[in-house]
């Protein structure tokens, strides 16, 4: 099957509408997991990163990742942690 780029405007409006929602329908649900994950942080007594600058997995270590490649897909800069941008703390 041969990808497409014939498509109308009407179209190509519709694909990046559609797109844009499942963007955030994907970010939404990232928000809501790493909001309970701060919870259950907190209550266990966990340093909590409440801008969102820090990595969860890597959050109390030594030297945290604090900067990531942008792109809700992008990987933390930080050659020791390379972990994605999905498991960054998200904050609303």
């Amino acid at each position: 099957m041969e990808p497409r780029n014939d498509f109308t405007d009407d179209q190509k409006k519709v694909i990046d509408e559609v797109t844009a929602e499942l963007d955030d329908l994907l970010l939404d649900h990232v928000r809501k997991a790493h909001a309970e994950a701060r919870e259950k942080l907190v209550a266990a007594g966990v340093h909590v990163d409440p801008e969102g600058t820090y990595c969860h997995n890597c959050l109390n270590s030594a030297h945290p990742c604090d900067s990531y490649v942008p792109g809700f897909m992008g990987q933390c800069k930080r050659y020791t942690c390379r972990h994605s941008n999905l498991v960054h703390n998200h904050p609303r």
